[in-house]
């Protein structure tokens, strides 16, 4: 159950003179009331254009309904459902499709500073499609700009639809996400050789089902088994719902923090108590994919948390945040889980042949700077594709420096916009700050971490709803307790 903070102050208006008044004074003296959210043309939140640009212009003019929250939590809330009829490469690109419905129907649509550079990305994606030299890249130069479109007008219908996809909402439809990566990490653990047989490895040709990437979406494993040469055993590392063991860690890593969001505003005892037993359970799949990535992750969202406690001259609970971070590295390395994880090294070299897979990316990448190469290819010499083991790369190699520049204003863009979205959280600052910590954690971990369409849905999201929360802080909803 989930209820609105009872007291809250009534907002002010502010006089160009720079006096305020209080609204009820202003409806007295015949002076024009402040405008809400859903029919604001322009804000004037000095926040709100980090990068010179306006806070959200209107892309289009119209009547403005409410825009239904049933596409999105379809996509959050239903998330286990679509992984297990096997459609989570089919069902987020039709969600998106909806939502531009929508938003075309309803029109009047406010496109926040930051979402211009995405909306950047995505057409530039598209001129890179020059760069292609088969209908193989095609496919693969695709699936990628999908998930780039489809992200971004995740976060443009999130932000035009405060009264209906309230942060209520969306942090339930995170947490479902957040909770289906742990059940079936837990599965990963207890058993790391089952293959779900889904519905739509039934429809799929037979010739496509070859393809190991098709295979591990139509049927996908509970965990990733490689075997390392010389290593005395396999490593069975929980990879459900994603194929790949680092894809649970990046979600893993981006989801946490807003599940300490949810544990901040959550009154009642018993259920602070659950979703500590939560999260505690939830660090045994964590610890068994062998992620490095992820704990520098979390590392980054906590010590970034902590600095803004400490700005906000809160000792006690920077006090707290040191007691637990010293707690947990005393945990890890008596527990053995350090040892375990950098144990790994000793038979496979992953650091080693991440860096001459670097190094190729940066020399193949100089050769086309503008442009890139549109898809990933093969590097003989070391047998990964150039353009793979990191998102930096990703962009690098296939959208050239150009597209890697738009993504990187986008994040820093993201930053600094979203930076005083506490100030609309009234006694519950915390929870904008661990939202905001996924755009931090972001500019760090997309230089080793790849980024599908669930890891790029969460940080839009988590992002936007920091964005809208700095132009629209009169909106309730974004001053909510978990009951």
């Amino acid at each position: 159950m989930m209820r609105q903070v009872a007291s809250t102050p009534p907002f002010r208006v502010y006089k160009p003179s720079g006096s305020t008044v209080s609204a009820s004074a202003e409806a007295a003296s015949g002076a024009p009331k402040a405008l809400p959210f859903s029919q604001r043309a322009h804000s004037a939140h000095p926040a709100s254009s980090a990068l010179s640009l306006p806070a959200a212009r209107v892309l289009s003019s119209g009547p403005r309904e409410d825009l239904p929250a049933w596409p999105l939590l379809a996509l959050l809330y239903g998330f286990p459902l679509l992984w297990a009829l096997g459609v989570l490469q089919i069902a987020p690109p039709i969600l998106a499709l909806i939502m531009v419905a929508y938003m075309a129907v309803r029109g009047g649509i406010r496109v926040p500073g930051t979402l211009w550079m995405w909306g950047a990305l995505i057409l530039w994606v598209l001129v890179c499609a020059l760069a292609l030299r088969s209908s193989t890249d095609l496919i693969a130069w695709g699936l990628r700009w999908v998930n780039i479109a489809s992200a971004g007008v995740y976060a443009l219908y999130l932000y035009n639809a405060p009264q209906t996809l309230t942060l209520r909402r969306l942090l339930g439809g995170l947490a479902t996400l957040w909770g289906t990566l742990v059940v079936l990490g837990w599965a990963g653990v207890l058993f790391p050789e089952f293959r779900l047989q889904t519905p739509m490895s039934f429809v799929v040709p037979s010739g496509f089902m070859r393809n190991p990437l098709v295979r591990d979406y139509m049927q996908p494993p509970l965990a990733e088994i490689q075997f390392p040469w010389g290593a005395p055993e396999p490593y069975k590392r929980p990879s459900a719902p994603f194929p790949y063991a680092n894809s649970w860690g990046l979600a893993y890593t981006l989801l946490t923090p807003v599940m300490l969001a949810i544990f901040t505003i959550t009154r009642r005892i018993g259920h602070k108590i659950l979703l500590l037993i939560a999260m505690g359970l939830s660090t045994v799949p964590a610890i068994y994919t062998s992620n490095r990535g992820m704990f520098i992750g979390l590392g980054v969202c906590c010590a970034y948390v902590l600095f803004r406690q400490f700005l906000a001259a809160r000792w006690r609970a920077v006090a707290w945040g040191v007691a637990a971070i010293v707690a947990a590295i005393v945990a890890l390395f008596a527990s053995g889980t350090v040892d375990a994880v950098l144990g790994r090294q000793d038979y496979s070299d992953s650091t080693g042949g991440r860096a001459t897979l670097y190094q190729l990316t940066w020399e193949a990448t100089l050769q086309s700077p503008i442009l890139g190469y549109g898809t990933p290819r093969m590097a003989p010499s070391v047998g990964v594709s150039m353009g793979t083991q990191g998102y930096l790369w990703t962009l690098m190699f296939c959208f050239g420096f150009v597209g890697l520049g738009f993504f990187v204003l986008w994040v820093l863009g993201s930053i600094m916009s979203g930076w005083s979205a506490y100030r609309a959280f009234g006694e519950h600052p915390v929870v904008a700050w661990w939202l905001h910590s996924v755009s931090v954690c972001a500019a760090v971990v997309f230089i080793f971490y790849s980024f599908d369409i669930a890891q790029l849905s969460i940080l839009l999201l988590t992002s936007t709803a920091c964005v809208r929360a700095v132009h629209a802080p009169e909106m309730k909803e974004d001053r909510c307790v978990f009951g």
